[in-house]
């Protein structure tokens, strides 16, 4: 069942403006839930069949601030091999996200019965925290390029250290005319067995915004200023890019 196995499953990504919220002024910082389900479609069963399952989750969850989103491979490398999609939702807050579980357990069983017809799925959650919100026009209505990397603390560094050095980054992206979504996603509840300390998201309207970023990260020698940013601090892989899809969006 999607939902009521959700902390007990393995393996696992998200995307919109809406998806993370900053750090606080004051207090503590602030996190959205993301759960996040690897999937593979069972035997004769394809996209189509999932859309009508989208269709049951938009049903019972259309007066909740939830949105979610469906994530596809387009250069994942061997990553990308063992799955057909990824799903992505996202809450407000958790006690929206413990009501919503509460009563899609007890008054929409059905549409656990159908997510399982349909597919078999490896789920964890992440807490996910906002560095950037997206430029306007890449708010999560419309298709999207999702990038993924995974990253790892410098020996003796601390999260929150890693963050201000994403921030730092991240402002002097802003400062020289290149703003993109961007997230960092916490592992929160799985198997325990993470090999990363978190990940980096950085979303993008559509191609042509991926390709004009990466020309400003040419044209700049961004990279100068990004290593010389994280030098020590953290270090990360190569990204993944996915092509994303909203399903559903009420969290704005």
């Amino acid at each position: 069942m999607k939902r009521l196995i959700l902390v007990t499953l393995t393996a696992a990504l998200t995307f919109s403006m809406n998806i993370s919220t900053t750090f606080a002024q004051d207090g503590p910082p602030q996190f959205r839930p993301v759960e996040m389900w690897v999937c593979s479609f069972k035997d004769r069963k394809d996209q189509d069949d999932m859309n009508n399952v989208y269709e049951m989750i938009e049903a019972a969850d259309g007066d909740v601030a939830y949105a979610a989103w469906q994530l596809n491979s387009f250069m994942t490398g061997s990553r990308g091999q063992n799955m057909d999609f990824i799903y992505l939702g996202a809450w407000a807050d958790n006690s929206t996200m413990g009501a919503n579980l509460e009563n899609s357990w007890q008054n929409h069983a059905e549409i656990d019965e159908a997510w399982e017809e349909v597919v078999d799925c490896q789920g964890l959650m992440f807490a996910s925290l906002r560095i950037q919100a997206n430029p306007e026009g890449a708010d999560g209505s419309e298709d999207f390029l999702l990038a993924v990397r995974d990253c790892n603390t410098g020996h003796g560094i601390g999260n929150a250290q890693a963050v201000a050095a994403i921030r730092k980054y991240n402002d002097y992206r802003v400062a020289n005319g290149l703003t993109v979504g961007t997230f960092v996603w916490f592992p929160a509840y799985g198997d325990g067995n993470a090999d990363f300390d978190f990940k980096i998201a950085t979303a993008y309207a559509g191609p042509r915004a991926w390709g004009d970023a990466g020309q400003w990260f040419t044209d700049n020698a961004a990279y100068r200023t990004r290593n010389a940013i994280g030098d020590g601090i953290l270090e990360c892989d190569e990204p993944r890019i996915y092509t994303g899809t909203t399903l559903m969006d009420n969290l704005n």
